[in-house]
C-alpha cells in the first residue's frame, strides 16, 4: 500500500519535472493550477520502487570494481561494521571500510579468471544477499557470498565470506577477470550503426500542449516582452511534494533556478506562472557576478557569488504557491579567491543536513574545498592542491540510488581533464582521470539517480555521459548550429507522505538543458534513455566460443539472446541481469539451452532492455552474422555433448577429464554430421584412449582414410587438424568411422572436433534466404483479401525499440467500435490480426465499408477495408 501510494503521489509530483523548464512555463499563458499536471501525460517518470533491482546493481559494482581493482566503485557502501570470514579464518571478524583496504592490499595467490557473475540474489524487506562467482582455469572457481542491509542511508554490506580476497586474488593475477578473447580472434562485426546518442538523449518539447521546443532569449521576448537574462550560467532545481490527510491534501513545489552573472542575480520560478528574481538588495548582502548554484533536498540554495569570494546560503520561505528566496548565511568569506562552482554533498543522507558538505571550485587559488554545510564560520573541511588543477571549474557529486557514494567529479578548464575523486569522509582521494581533447571547455557537470556523470563542453557543443568510473558511454552532439550546451541538468523530487517520517527521494528519467542565452538558444528538455551499443563480435580462433563487447548507456536489465536470423527463433537466452551502465564482455560457448553446440548458419543478438525509470521494454538487434560450423564431441559423456555419436557403447567410468570418457565398439565407433555443404571444406582432430587393451586403428573420413594410430593398453592419443576429402562430404552427410585394425583392444575415441577450415570472417558463405531485419518505422498495411469474405489479415509493423501497448480496432462509417482485435503488449517485429468478419457479441457483420485503425505509443495509422457478402 506504502508503494503504491508513493508511486501515485511522485508522479504526480513529476509533472513539473516533465517541464523541465518549469520556471518558464509562463510562456505558455496557462491559468496557475492548483495541483500538478498527470506526468503520465507530459511522459515523467521516477525510478521504480525495485529493491532487487537496487541490490543487484549495487552488487554489479562491487563486481565491477573488483574485476578493475576501483574499490571506489563500492567503499562507501561497505558497512562501518562490515566483517568477513575467510577461508584462513571462518569466524567473523570485524573490518569495515580502512580494514578492506588493508586486507585487500595484503599479497594473495594470483587468480586467473575467465569469468566473474552474479548469482543466487535474494531479497526480502531488510535484508538482501547474493553470491559473486568467479569463472576460474581448471575448474578452480571461487564463490563469495554477500550478504546486505537496508539502513538509513540505504542497502549497506553487512558481511561477506571473502571479498577481501577475491580482490587480492584477481589484483594479483596477470590476466583481466572479464572474459577474453586471443589474440587470434576472428572479427565478425567490428561495429553496429551507433545510434546510442539519439537512444539515451530523447529530445523532447518544454510544451508539447503550445508547441514550445525550447527556450530562446527571441521567445521570451515575444511571450513575456523581456530578455528575462542576460547571461545564464548556473542552473538548479527544486521540487518537493507533501501530501496530507485533509484538504489542501498536496502541496507542491517545483522551483527551476538559473544565475545571471552579468545582471548579479537569481531568477527562479515555479510551474504555477510566477517567475521571481533574487540580487540581495532587500537583505543588503548584494550579489556580484554569482556562477554555480545548487539546491538540496531541503530546498537550501548554495551559490557561487564569485564577485564577493563566498558561497551565498539561502532558502525557500512561504507557502508552496509563492515561495521566496531569503539569506541564511555565507561559507568560506575568508577562504575563497574566485568560488566558480558549488556542489551539494548529502553524504548518504538525503534529508539529513547536519552532515552536509558543500564542494566549491575556486579557479582563483585553484583549489578544491568542501565546508560544512551547517557551519558558516568554520574553516575548510578539505583544502586539495595539485599542480594538476589548472583552472577547476564544474563540479558533480557521485550518486547511487540518488545518495552520495563518496566520488566527487571535477572538470578543469586549464587542464582539460575530469577528475575523479573519493571523499571517505576525512579524506580526500584522487582516483583516476582522463584527459579531453585540446579546445574542450567544461561547461558544466551533473549526475544522475544511479551516478552517470554529464558533462557540458561549450567549445565542441556536446554533452558527453559516462559511467561512475569515467567510461565514455554516449555523446549527445546533434547537427544543430543553435545546439549551446552550458549545463545538462538531470532532475530530481522529493515526496513527503502522512505518517512517514523519511520523505521518498527519486531521480527521474527527464533532463533539463541550460544553453547560452541568445536569440536562438537557451533551455531544452530531454528524456534520458537506454540503449545496448555492440562494439564487437569475435570468434576465437579455433571457432569454440563467441565473444561480444559492448556498453550499456544507462542502469538497468539486459537480456540478450541468440537468435536463428531467418527463422527468428531463440536459440539461447545467455545473459540476463540489471546491470550498471558502463563497459561489458560476454563470452557464449555456442550451445543452446540443451546444452548442445547450435548449427552452421546466419544469426543475430537480440537485446532487450528494461529501463529503471518505470518504462516498457524496447529491442535491439544486431546485423545478422554468420556463425560457422563447430562440434566438440565429448564422446561417452551426456548425450548433449555427444550429440552426433552412432554407434559404440557410451563409457565414462575410466577418469574424470574429457579424454577419459570413450566411446569403444569391438570393430567401429561412428559419429555422424549432418547439413554440411559440399562447397565448404572442413577439419577434424580426434582424441583416443586404449580403455580395453592395445589396439591399431584408423581414422576414416567417409571411405577416406584421414589417420592410423597403434595405441599400447591404457595410452591416449590425439591427432592434429586434419583435412576432410571433399567427396567425404557428398549429400550434405559426414561419417566419421574409427576402425579396428588389429590388437586385442576395442575402437574407441575420447574426444572429434569438426569445423569449417580456413574460415575467413570478412567473406562468409551467402545466405539462402533474405534475412529479415527489424523493422525501422512503424507501418500499417493493407488488409489482404480487400473486400473479403469471410475473413481478412491485417498486417502492421513496429519499429525496432519498440515494446508497448498496441491496440487494433475496427470501426463502422459511424465510428463506432465493431471489434477489437487486439489490446496487449507488443515487441518490434512483424505481426499480424486476422478478422473474421464478426463484431463483438460474435455476430456476421453486414456487408459495407468498414475502418480499421492502430495505434502504437504515439503512433496512429487508419485504412479503410470492405466487407461484401
Amino acid at each position: 500500500m506504502f508503494e503504491e501510494c508513493y508511486l501515485k503521489f511522485v508522479r504526480r509530483a513529476g509533472a513539473a519535472l516533465a517541464m523541465s523548464a518549469v520556471a518558464f512555463a509562463a510562456l505558455a499563458g496557462d491559468p496557475p493550477r492548483a495541483i500538478p499536471l498527470d506526468p503520465q501525460k507530459l511522459g515523467a517518470r521516477p525510478v521504480a520502487q525495485n529493491e532487487e533491482a537496487v541490490v543487484a546493481l549495487l552488487a554489479q559494482r562491487i563486481i565491477s570494481g573488483i574485476a578493475s581493482g576501483d574499490p571506489y566503485l563500492y567503499l562507501n557502501f561497505i558497512a562501518p561494521d562490515y566483517s568477513e570470514a575467510t577461508a584462513e579464518a571462518t569466524a567473523k571478524s570485524a573490518a569495515g571500510r580502512e580494514a578492506f583496504l588493508q586486507k585487500r592490499s595484503q599479497p594473495a595467490s594470483a587468480l586467473v579468471v575467465s569469468n566473474l557473475y552474479l548469482d543466487n540474489t535474494v531479497v526480502n524487506e531488510r535484508e538482501a544477499s547474493c553470491t559473486i562467482i568467479a569463472g576460474a582455469e581448471e575448474k578452480a572457481a571461487l564463490r563469495v557470498n554477500l550478504h546486505f542491509a537496508k539502513r538509513p542511508e540505504g542497502w549497506m554490506l553487512l558481511h561477506s565470506n571473502g571479498l577481501s580476497k577475491l580482490a587480492r586474488a584477481i589484483a594479483a593475477s596477470p590476466q583481466p577477470a572479464l572474459a577474453k578473447t586471443g589474440a587470434g580472434a576472428r572479427s565478425m562485426m567490428s561495429s553496429t550503426e551507433n545510434e546510442a546518442a539519439a537512444r539515451s538523449f530523447i529530445a523532447k518539447k518544454l510544451s508539447e500542449e503550445h508547441q514550445i521546443g525550447k527556450l530562446t532569449r527571441k521567445l521570451t521576448q515575444e511571450r513575456l516582452h523581456r530578455s528575462l537574462f542576460s547571461t545564464a550560467h548556473g542552473s538548479a532545481f527544486f521540487a518537493r511534494v507533501q501530501q496530507f490527510n485533509a484538504a489542501p491534501f498536496i502541496a507542491a513545489s517545483y522551483v527551476q533556478l538559473v544565475t545571471d552573472p552579468a545582471w548579479n542575480r537569481i531568477v527562479y520560478g515555479d510551474y504555477q506562472k510566477w517567475i521571481k528574481a533574487y540580487d540581495g538588495s532587500v537583505s543588503g548582502i548584494k550579489l556580484l557576478r554569482p556562477h554555480g548554484i545548487a539546491v538540496d533536498a531541503n530546498g537550501t540554495v548554495y551559490v557561487a557569488d564569485t564577485g564577493n569570494r563566498r558561497v551565498l546560503v539561502l532558502e525557500f520561505n512561504g507557502p508552496a504557491s509563492q515561495l521566496e528566496l531569503s539569506y541564511v548565511g555565507s561559507l568560506g568569506e575568508n577562504e575563497l579567491s574566485q568560488p566558480m562552482e558549488v556542489a551539494w554533498d548529502d553524504r548518504g543522507t538525503i534529508f539529513n543536513g547536519r552532515d552536509d558538505m558543500i564542494w566549491v571550485s575556486d579557479g582563483g587559488a585553484n583549489e578544491l574545498l568542501a565546508y560544512r554545510a551547517q557551519d558558516f564560520s568554520a574553516a575548510p573541511v578539505v583544502r586539495y592542491q595539485s599542480g594538476e588543477l589548472v583552472l577547476p571549474a564544474a563540479l558533480a557529486i557521485g550518486r547511487f540510488e540518488g545518495r552520495s557514494d563518496g566520488n566527487i567529479y571535477l572538470a578543469d578548464a586549464g587542464s582539460r581533464r575530469l577528475h575523479r575523486f573519493y571523499f571517505d569522509g576525512q579524506t580526500l582521494t584522487a582516483v583516476n582521470s582522463i584527459a579531453g581533447e585540446a579546445e574542450m571547455v567544461p561547461a558544466g557537470l551533473a549526475t544522475d539517480h544511479w551516478g552517470n556523470v554529464y558533462l557540458a563542453d561549450a567549445s565542441y557543443r556536446r554533452v558527453q555521459k559516462y559511467s561512475a568510473n569515467l567510461t565514455l558511454l554516449t555523446t549527445l552532439q546533434p547537427e544543430d548550429d543553435t545546439f549551446q550546451p552550458a549545463r545538462f541538468q538531470p532532475l530530481f523530487g522529493s515526496m513527503a507522505l502522512p505518517g512517514h517520517a523519511e520523505p521518498l527521494w527519486s531521480g527521474y528519467d527527464q533532463a533539463f538543458l541550460l544553453e547560452q542565452w541568445s536569440e536562438n538558444s537557451g533551455g531544452r528538455r530531454f528524456e534520458l534513455g537506454i540503449d545496448f551499443v555492440l562494439e564487437g563480435l569475435r570468434l576465437s580462433e579455433d571457432l569454440s566460443s563467441l565473444d561480444f563487447a559492448g556498453k550499456l548507456t544507462d542502469a538497468g536489465y539486459l537480456k540478450t539472446e541468440m537468435v536463428e536470423a531467418e527463422s527468428n527463433v531463440i536459440t539461447k537466452s545467455f545473459f540476463a541481469a540489471w546491470q550498471n551502465a558502463g563497459e561489458m564482455r560476454v563470452e557464449y560457448d555456442r550451445r543452446n539451452a540443451n546444452g548442445e553446440l547450435i548449427a552452421p548458419g546466419y544469426y543475430k543478438l537480440r537485446h532487450t532492455l528494461q529501463s529503471t525509470y518505470d518504462k516498457p521494454q524496447i529491442v535491439r538487434e544486431s546485423e545478422a552474422f554468420y556463425l560457422p560450423l563447430y562440434y566438440y564431441e565429448d564422446c561417452g559423456s551426456i548425450p548433449a555433448r555427444d550429440a552426433h555419436h552412432f554407434r559404440g557403447q557410451r563409457r565414462s567410468d575410466f577418469g574424470t577429464g574429457p579424454q577419459h570418457s570413450v566411446v569403444t565398439d569391438p570393430q567401429a565407433v561412428i559419429y555422424r554430421f549432418a547439413g554440411l555443404q559440399a562447397e565448404i571444406k572442413y577439419e577434424i582432430k580426434a582424441g583416443f584412449f586404449a580403455a580395453l587393451g592395445e589396439v591399431e586403428q584408423a581414422l576414416h573420413a567417409g571411405q577416406d582414410l584421414i589417420h592410423q594410430v597403434k595405441l599400447p593398453a591404457s595410452a591416449s592419443s590425439a591427432t592434429e587438424w586434419l583435412e576432410i576429402p571433399a567427396q567425404a562430404v557428398a549429400g550434405g552427410k559426414l561419417d566419421i568411422r574409427i576402425l579396428k585394425t588389429g590388437g586385442s583392444g576395442e575402437a574407441n575415441v575420447t574426444e572429434i572436433w569438426l569445423r569449417e577450415a580456413h574460415f575467413d570472417a570478412q567473406h562468409p558463405p551467402q545466405p539462402d534466404k533474405n534475412i529479415a531485419a527489424l523493422p525501422r518505422q512503424f507501418a500499417l498495411a493493407q488488409n489482404y483479401p480487400n473486400p473479403f469474405n469471410p475473413g481478412t489479415t491485417i498486417s502492421f509493423e513496429l519499429p525496432e525499440g519498440f515494446r508497448g501497448q498496441v491496440t487494433l480496432r475496427i470501426y463502422n462509417m459511424l465510428g463506432a467500435v465493431v471489434r477489437e482485435l487486439a489490446q496487449r503488449d507488443l515487441a518490434a517485429g512483424n505481426h499480424r490480426e486476422v478478422w473474421d468478419g464478426l463484431d463483438a457479441a460474435g455476430r456476421r457483420v453486414a456487408t459495407g465499408v468498414y475502418v480499421y485503425q492502430l495505434r502504437a505509443g504515439s503512433f496512429s495509422a487508419t485504412r479503410k477495408l470492405v466487407m461484401m457478402k
